[in-house]
């Protein structure tokens, strides 16, 4: 079976399941939620904190050290129109992530919805791990809805998967015309194809992995156990990203605009400075430096920093100080944005968690 028809399958069988029947078990689990809750507020503020604690450090450093302060003073000459101009991109990106978890997610009711989505975006932006952590917050909130959990994994490699290929596709976009030399920037090929083909393998790999999967899956081969759950929900998540692309439905634009506005975001921090390479560049810098933020610590602090001046310094972005003082603003932006509207909709969802999901309504 060849990756076309193994998503046709699936798609077949999706319009032969009834929405309440796909998503609502027959019986709403409805635990008691008080410590888990707690131990998610607990996390998200204390992350927060370490958020503050990390920036304030940064204006002591750009402020204290020497060598440092030229960039301290660039983020103080800041053109104000390029950087309101980032916060709303930033907001924007937000909101296509709220429409693309619409399109994953949708039928649970719209409030729910932003509210759910922008409390993932919080627990992302300062908890990091390439956004397993905001997965992980969401599925507990919909499995205490009643949802049943196979569909919740299903749903969050889904989600996972749409906003990882726009990574991966775009690297390939991006890397090898740079490469050949019709886009403006490095031929490096250390910087340009090796990422390219490292992300076309990549694409390769789960295709071939999803189609295998669901393989041995309809062969009773892994009918049992954690790596069987695993992949059946790996396999379904990633053939219904190949049918909801064949499908070119418009939603799926939320998740272009989350990755493209983001980029765009640090563009318009480079642009306040005065010293904005090229459109390719930053997004080829972006892409490779970005990276970083798989690195398990809360936001990606320095790591994602460090892998984004070093990336745009390699691809000739200059002066280096103008590039981490960009940087710096940008990333307080792609920080707080999301934490501050997050925290807010996290707070509102409280009063969601146990809630059974209602049946849509006909009509």
């Amino acid at each position: 079976m060849g990756i076309a028809d193994a998503a046709a399958n699936g798609k077949r069988r999706e319009c032969e399941e009834s929405p309440l029947e796909q998503t609502i078990a027959e019986e709403p689990i409805v635990p008691d939620q008080t410590g888990p809750m707690a131990a998610h507020s607990r996390t998200l503020r204390n992350s927060i904190i370490s958020l503050a604690i990390f920036f304030a450090l940064v204006a002591a450093l750009l402020l204290g050290v020497p060598g440092l302060r030229s960039a301290g003073e660039l983020i103080a000459d800041a053109n104000p129109a390029w950087v309101g101009a980032g916060i709303g991109m930033e907001v924007l990106s937000c909101v296509g992530y709220v429409v693309l978890f619409g399109l994953v997610f949708g039928m649970l009711p719209r409030r729910l919805i932003s509210r759910l989505s922008l409390s993932e975006l919080a627990v992302n932006s300062v908890v990091s791990v390439s956004g397993l952590a905001g997965i992980a917050l969401g599925a507990w909130v919909l499995r205490s809805k009643g949802i049943s959990a196979e569909r919740i994994a299903k749903r969050s490699v889904l989600i996972f998967v749409l906003t990882s290929a726009v990574n991966l596709g775009a690297v390939v976009v991006i890397g090898v015309p740079m490469w050949l030399g019709v886009l403006p920037g490095s031929r490096n090929p250390l910087l340009t194809l090796l990422p390219a083909t490292a992300a076309l393998l990549t694409i390769a790999g789960t295709l071939a992995l999803a189609v295998w999967g669901q393989r041995a899956v309809s062969r009773g081969r892994l009918e049992h156990g954690r790596a069987g759950v695993a992949l059946t929900a790996v396999s379904g998540g990633v053939m219904d990203a190949v049918g909801l692309i064949r499908a070119h439905d418009w939603r799926l634009l939320g998740a272009v605009a989350y990755w493209l506005l983001d980029n765009a975001t640090l563009y318009a921090c480079l642009a306040a400075l005065g010293h904005a390479p090229s459109v390719w560049v930053v997004g080829m810098a972006y892409l490779v430096g970005m990276l970083a933020n798989s690195v398990p610590v809360p936001g990606g602090f320095v790591a994602v920093e460090g892998g984004l001046v070093g990336m745009l310094v390699l691809f000739g972005a200059r002066p280096a100080s103008g590039v981490l003082a960009a940087v710096v603003i940008y990333r307080a932006i792609s920080l707080w944005i999301p934490a501050l509207i997050g925290s807010l909709a996290f707070l509102s969802l409280r009063h969601e968690i146990g809630k059974p999901v209602a049946p849509p309504v006909r009509g």
